[in-house]
């Protein structure tokens, strides 16, 4: 069981994902963007991070960014359906700043659980997407 920080301003998606990884056997706090997040990060440091990357008030990659400074060994997936470019131009650059792996919209979420799996047992680099 990991406990997760799922951040998404999509209170659909949100509700989807929460659902989806606390029948997984996932501990899950949520927030509904970066700005929240980051209060929540106060207070608690979750295993890893699910986060959005394009939300109001504070973006998914100034987010990665903050984490990735401020608690260096926490894992991050970031996730997309895309803004002004296309998805995987965000999602690249939240890889390159610090996330483990990154998912489009829609999320499969088969790979997603086998990711969050993957990344509490140590072997990121077994991810592929």
């Amino acid at each position: 069981m990991a406990k997760i920080l799922l951040v998404e301003d999509d209170d659909l998606v949100n509700d989807m994902l929460k659902q989806m990884l606390q029948r997984a056997g996932h501990e899950i706090q949520t927030a509904g963007n970066g700005e929240e997040a980051a209060q929540l990060l106060k207070t608690s440091e979750p295993d890893i991070m699910v986060t959005d990357i394009i939300m109001p008030k504070k973006s998914g990659i100034t987010l990665i960014s903050e984490v990735k400074d401020q608690h260096p060994n926490m894992e991050i997936i970031a996730i997309s359906g895309g803004g002004r470019l296309d998805p995987i131009g965000y999602l690249d650059l939240s890889e390159s700043i610090g996330a483990s792996v990154s998912f489009e919209k829609p999320i499969d979420k088969s790979a997603l659980l086998m990711a969050i799996d993957l990344l509490m047992h140590g072997k990121k680099d077994s991810i592929t997407v």
